[in-house]
């Protein structure tokens, strides 16, 4: 029985230690297995003519990931084991399903049509929309078709065209005539009949000189018509008077209010003249005070400023702080050195249209040479635009060197109490 338990916990001891030694190798995979980094690049003369190749591979080319750029496209893939995933695989799925779809489309027509023409009975002699005993008939008309039996006569559609409006405008001239000659017998018609062209007025005026009983009447009547039409003239010039009355007082009062909103207004202005002057004095008087506030805030701010100052110099030049500052720049430094690549080849010729531009592009280059080294050559051209030369850059990278750093500023005792003592910083 203590055999068998024993040979249980070896057991378990075995796996255990096979789990732990799984993850180990893991651990040690990953801080120390190298990503691998290769660049490539060239042009022919010109920024468009530019091509570049990037490879980056960790684990034996487990996980690849490559990218391509040349004629202004970008294309990129990646690949984890046997998976792989690129650019354009998107639209390749989309173009792919629209070809399904436009061949299903096709497809689902075909079967409708031949539905369609099974349905309609279409077959050797016979046409589509027509049965085969029924004769088509043709139609004759102007035109130059020849007449077949079984043929009939379809009318023809009359074209109104200009000749309507010139028939029209013939017309007109005849219309003014005939308009002329029965104005012309109107007036032949009032001149041989005076008489009958005179008003009632008129006739009144010879009945009286004429005289008689019926003179007399017809003058009596006229005389009674008169006064009648100048006594309402007389009631019509007394209410013309009235209202005239009427209008001129309506007219005085509302030149009254109109002067008094003038005034009104005259006085409203006035009054926010004087009101401005007062406000403008008021601001010019508190000037002073403000100005002097000023001085004062900017002084306190000052005064702040130095006092700040002094506290940031004093955090600074504390020895503590000062070697925590030193031991960080130092590993810092060794990073850049462990990152930097191991192969960097140049050839550049460059150039551009503005002579300045250039000038600032080879002061900046020239800043990295001395970590560049000796196999690069970067060569400026001030008189036209040009970019042509190859650039190749290899390294690797390990994540052993980021821990290695971090490794080191945690178990210093400078950096730690320079750390908390940041923290609990105040201005």
């Amino acid at each position: 029985m203590l055999h068998i338990l024993l040979l249980i916990l070896k057991i378990i001891g075995i796996i255990i230690a096979v789990i732990l030694g799984i993850l180990v190798l893991l651990v040690c995979v990953v801080l120390f297995v190298p990503v691998r980094y290769d660049l490539e690049a060239a042009s022919d003369g010109t920024f468009a003519r530019t091509r570049m190749e990037a490879k980056v591979t960790w684990l034996l080319h487990l996980v690849r990931l490559d990218l391509r750029y040349e004629d202004k496209k970008f294309a990129w893939q990646v690949r984890v084991a046997w998976k792989k995933i690129q650019s354009g695989q998107e639209e390749k799925k989309t173009i792919e399903a629209e070809v399904e779809t436009d061949e299903e489309e096709l497809e689902d027509d075909e079967e409708g049509f031949e539905e369609e023409t099974s349905e309609e009975g279409v077959g050797p002699g016979k046409e589509q929309g027509h049965s085969g005993n029924v004769p088509e008939e043709t139609c004759v008309g102007t035109r130059d078709i020849p007449e077949e039996e079984g043929a009939r006569d379809c009318p023809v559609e009359k074209e109104e065209g200009p000749d309507k409006n010139v028939e029209a405008a013939s017309k007109e001239p005849e219309r003014l005539v005939d308009e002329l000659e029965r104005e012309m017998e109107k007036i032949l018609d009032a001149g041989s009949h005076p008489e009958e062209a005179k008003t009632a007025e008129e006739k009144r005026e010879d009945s009286c000189e004429t005289g008689g009983e019926e003179g007399e009447a017809v003058c009596r009547e006229g005389r009674k018509e008169r006064q009648v039409d100048c006594e309402g003239d007389r009631e019509e010039c007394k209410m013309d008077c009235e209202d005239s009355g009427e209008e001129r007082e309506a007219v005085c009062e509302s030149s009254e209010e109109e002067r008094a909103g003038i005034w009104q207004k005259i006085t409203g202005v006035c009054q926010s003249i004087y009101q401005k002057i007062a406000g403008l004095y008021r601001k010019i008087a508190g000037i002073p005070a403000k100005v002097s506030g000023a001085v004062e805030g900017i002084g306190n701010k000052i005064q702040g400023l130095l006092e700040k100052k002094d506290k940031i110099l004093g955090f600074l030049s504390d020895e503590i702080h000062h070697t925590a500052f030193r031991k960080a720049m130092d590993e810092l430094l060794f990073l850049l050195r462990r990152l930097k690549p191991r192969t960097i080849r140049a050839d550049i010729l460059y150039g551009f249209e503005d002579p300045f531009l250039t000038g600032k592009v080879l002061a900046g280059a020239s800043m990295c040479y001395p970590f560049l080294g000796g196999s690069v050559d970067i060569r400026p051209d001030f008189e036209k635009k040009i970019f042509d030369g190859q650039l190749k850059i290899a390294g690797r990278l390990r994540a052993s060197y980021f821990l290695k750093l971090l490794w080191k500023l945690v178990w210093s005792k400078e950096v730690r109490m320079t750390y908390r003592h940041v923290r609990s910083f105040e201005l």
